[in-house]
């Protein structure tokens, strides 16, 4: 939703910021609770990135959050026709990429 509501032209321009901002957090190496920090360093993504969006999701003008939630629904429903699935997909993919990242660990750094 947020990236239909960034191109359109009604939203204003520190709401654009707010979210790109959001968008970079969410992918750059540096966050506020690093992940050494067991547990705390994945829960920090998982709390300011949702927090954040729905902030600037709550402040859009109401044409442009209406506009941008339609076509966010139907790229939704054109991708996801089965979002159990979907999500089960997405979940076996990051459980491979955790699994081969500590057999790799496992094998070259503590073996």
């Amino acid at each position: 939703m947020l990236w239909y509501a960034f191109r359109d032209p009604r939203t204003p321009f520190a709401l654009k910021v707010a979210s790109l901002l959001a968008g970079l957090y969410l992918v750059s190496p540096f966050d506020l609770i690093p992940f050494a920090v067991p547990f705390l360093g994945v829960v920090d993504d998982l709390v300011v990135v949702p927090l954040v969006v729905s902030l600037v999701a709550g402040r859009l003008p109401p044409a442009a959050r209406e506009a941008a939630g339609d076509r966010a629904d139907r790229w939704i429903a054109r991708w996801f026709r089965r979002p159990l699935l979907a999500a089960l997909v997405i979940l076996g993919v990051l459980v491979a990429i955790w699994a081969g990242l500590l057999y790799l660990a496992y094998r070259y750094v503590i073996g």
